[in-house]
């Protein structure tokens, strides 16, 4: 029997009163006196439209009405962890949703409280201990800020929300979620593996779990395969000269030519099977033997002297960006000097955090000494990879792990190695409890060639589990119906998709199939259409 419909209408009646009530319930907050925590305001906030802060772009959001709550946590004297939490005034769905951050935090992210709001949640959001952006000193000779970005930070203002809403709303909320994706998928990793009580479902996105591998490890290794010699770059000019080779080699693997690579890790792209002449000098239409040397070891990834894989390498395709910068192009190409968005992660870690040197820079990583080190230091603090659910299984917790196929910023096959040692540890208890999406054509995120359109957040009111992955974890979670099998869109214009545009017009539609199982084209449909695949497991 599901219990918690009958306890979710006794708490719509509750939370359904008059906003001149809510606003009174509002300033009665700042009676509140918890342990560690300040509060430094309450204000209430009436319905209107919500820009986010930049970088992101200027859209606009209505958000209801809602008591907004902000403060400092203080569980030592070295931390500050900043919090601020939005309770809607008016037709609270009974439910608690957090939201993580992305890159080295440093912000609160009032653009995803502002989606969970309207959607009805109540919702939180923390700087995870520091406020500065752009440079990574705040982690220097630091263990306690750093505990605090890596894990403590959210828990903490997850413990402090959800009193703050048992205290507004007379009761405490029925289901509590997490979504979030890149260094939002690792602090969601991080609640499965060591808050186990913080949320009954978790949605992990393309998580930079690994984080001494993947930032440490692999981004040195890109930088040293590619700028390590003046002959090996590859310019982000040549990004399409690279998009143009895969789509010859890989296009086809899945037995459509339509600029998404359906299994990429079925694929070797290789010098041998260039359209280019291999060995010419490089030109911004072909890469030179030096270029491909470095462009395989991309898709290697890092090893030791001994040739022992330290985390995967990177897969063909989705090489340009929906937007600059989202592909290969801004992440992985481009030169030492300007710099990419993996120098920049890597630099301010191995600086900021590490060595404190402001000058050390990527030639100096050795993989033999220097990873082992680096991992054994800062991987407790920072890694979410233990494959020990027990805990957060054992209490009815459900996660969904996702990743697309053309990240260029985290390599698809490290959330695949994570699934699989989950599955491996847990054993039957992994097909009850967790569930991996990999997501063709589809980049950091959000973006790319494929359908990247299936809402991996707070689910929507009247949301499908068929089209909402939102919404699946919810029906998992709520109706112990598991998602197998999920249908995602492609809009022609990313901008007003995000926006929320009901009128956003649809390039193509797929669909996302639980692992191993991919999407297989039935030979005759629409391959834009994804009524003309089904989820197929093995050849």
């Amino acid at each position: 029997m599901n219990r918690s419909v009958p306890a979710l209408s006794v708490v719509l009646l509750l939370t359904s009163w008059p906003l001149a009530a809510s606003e009174d319930r509002c300033s009665a907050l700042r009676a509140i006196d918890f342990p560690g925590v300040h509060i430094s305001s309450i204000e209430w906030a009436p319905a209107g439209p919500f820009v986010p802060d930049p970088p992101l772009p200027a859209l606009s959001l209505p958000v209801p009405a809602h008591c907004a709550v902000s403060g400092v946590i203080s569980p030592n004297p070295d931390s500050r962890i900043r919090f601020e939490i939005w309770l809607p005034a008016d037709g609270w769905n009974g439910k608690y949703q957090g939201v993580g951050n992305g890159g080295f935090a440093g912000k609160l992210n009032r653009a995803e409280m502002a989606v969970a709001v309207q959607r009805g949640f109540a919702t939180a959001t923390t700087d995870t201990g520091h406020d500065l952006v752009g440079t990574e000193v705040w982690a220097k000779n630091q263990p306690e800020k750093t505990r605090d970005f890596g894990d403590r930070a959210i828990h903490l203002t997850t413990v402090t929300a959800k009193s703050i809403v048992e205290r507004y709303y007379g009761r405490a909320p029925v289901r509590s979620y997490f979504a979030s994706c890149s260094n939002g998928g690792r602090q969601a990793l991080m609640e499965a593996q060591r808050n186990a009580e913080d949320f009954d479902g978790i949605i992990a996105g393309a998580p930079a779990y690994d984080w001494v591998a993947a930032i440490a490890a692999g981004f040195a290794w890109n930088a040293q395969a590619l700028f390590g010699r003046p002959d090996t770059a590859i310019t982000a000019a040549m990004t399409p000269a690279v998009a143009t080779e895969v789509k010859a080699q890989c296009d086809l693997s899945d037995g459509i030519s339509d600029g998404v690579i359906a299994d990429p890790a079925r694929c070797e792209v290789r010098a041998s099977k260039s359209r280019c002449r291999y060995g010419k000098e490089a030109t911004e239409s072909c890469l030179s033997a030096q270029q491909w040397g470095a462009l395989e070891a991309i898709y290697r990834g890092p090893r030791d002297s001994q040739g022992r894989v330290i985390y995967p390498g990177f897969s063909p395709g989705g090489e340009i960006g929906s937007f600059p910068g989202l592909g290969w192009e801004g992440w992985i190409f481009g030169s030492a000097d300007k710099g990419t968005n993996q120098l920049f992660f890597l630099r301010g870690f191995m600086r900021g955090f590490v060595t404190g040197d402001p000058n050390w820079d990527f030639p100096q990583f050795d993989f033999d000494r220097d990873y082992p080190a680096v991992r054994d230091r800062w991987g407790p603090a920072l890694n979410a990879t233990d494959p020990d659910l027990t805990r957060f299984f054992a209490r009815g917790g459900k996660l969904i792990l996702w990743h697309g196929w053309s990240d260029a910023a985290l390599p698809p096959l490290g959330t695949i190695r994570y699934f699989d040692a989950v599955r491996k540890r847990m054993g039957p208890r992994a097909q009850e409890s967790v569930r991996l999406f990999m997501a063709p054509g589809v980049q950091h995120c959000v973006g790319g060639p494929g359908p990247y359109m299936f809402n991996p957040g707070p689910a929507t009111p009247d949301g499908r589990p068929e089209s909402d992955m939102g919404k699946a974890l919810e029906h998992w979670v709520e109706q112990g119906v598991a998602p197998e099998k999920i249908e995602a869109w492609r809009p022609r214009d990313l901008m007003s998709a995000l926006s929320g545009d009901p009128k956003a017009e649809v390039d193509r539609t797929g669909l996302l199939c639980a692992f191993p199982a991919t999407a297989r084209w039935d030979g005759k449909g629409d391959p834009k259409s994804a009524t003309s695949y089904r989820c197929v497991t093995g050849d």
